[in-house]
């Protein structure tokens, strides 16, 4: 099997690569320093060169404000380098996996969303991802799509996660706490993956780890377990008065994947402790 990657240098990315690594299996890893899939000519003659079996599509702009101020930027590299990339799945006969997000949804229910659930972005992000779930489900057969929500991991770039990795932490952080979703570890993540494309499962995935929190229970958690002194003050999200909405509660439901694979994700607590 021979897959590439695009956005190969992030959170995901990275752990997906170390776990390609230990399988000894061949892959082709870039990142917008060495290809940019926005621009579709030159995607496609890499593409046509290599012929993967398999494209993970990872790359996008995932700063949800950078998405908002910047929309038309958003648009080309979360929307349609997944066009062109089913394009040329399509073409070489790829299987191709498309990683989305829970921002899709509106987060105005208390409740949790199943890959069933009607999409409503309420931000650009959203809409772009959205889009790019779209184009793949249009063009391709043989196509995984897979939503997942609020990464963590010792790769991430979250502002959580460079906290807690950091050396010098500072005496006190404030942490949002009114907006409640899934968290999900890269490394458990990438494994779910693996066990995806070498499937023939198609469809839309939900991948999570189980139970539900804010960033605050996230941090206070942390905080149990690796016993730092920062105090972690809880903030509202209407008091940093971000550029753009953020669903408010947006869980999610991992039915298909517990379903077709048997399987369940573990805790998200049980992750963090790793």
């Amino acid at each position: 099997m021979k897959i590439f990657i695009s956005g190969a240098n992030g959170a995901l990315g990275t752990d997906m690569q170390n776990l390609l690594r230990k399988q000894s299996i061949n892959f082709y890893a870039t990142d917008i320093n060495q290809l940019d899939v926005v621009d579709f000519t030159k995607t496609n003659e890499t593409l046509l060169n290599y012929r993967p079996d398999v494209i993970l599509h990872f790359a996008a702009i995932s700063n949800v404000d950078a998405c908002e101020e910047n929309k038309e930027h958003t648009f080309r590299v979360n929307a349609l380098s997944s066009l062109g990339l089913a394009i040329i799945a399509k073409k070489i006969g790829a299987k191709i996996l498309y990683v989305s997000t829970n921002f899709v949804f509106d987060g105005a229910e208390e409740k949790s969303y199943t890959e069933y659930s009607q999409p409503n972005p309420i931000n650009e992000y959203g809409r772009t991802k959205s889009l790019g779930e779209n184009y793949v489900k249009d063009i391709c057969d043989r196509y995984f799509i897979v939503r997942t929500s609020w990464l963590f991991g010792k790769n991430s770039k979250t502002f959580i996660s460079k906290f807690l990795v950091s050396e010098n932490k500072p005496g006190s952080i404030d942490v949002i706490c009114d907006q409640f979703a899934s968290f999900t570890y890269t490394v458990d993540l990438a494994d779910v993956i693996l066990l995806l494309i070498k499937s023939e499962n198609y469809g839309i995935f939900h991948i999570v780890n189980k139970n539900i929190g804010s960033w605050l229970d996230f941090a206070l958690k942390a905080k149990e377990i690796m016993k730092f002194k920062t105090e972690i003050k809880p903030i509202k999200t209407e008091e940093l008065n971000l550029p753009a909405p953020r669903p408010r509660y947006a869980p999610l439901d991992s039915k298909n994947f517990e379903f077709l694979f048997n399987k369940s994700m573990r805790k998200w607590e049980d992750a963090l402790a790793e």
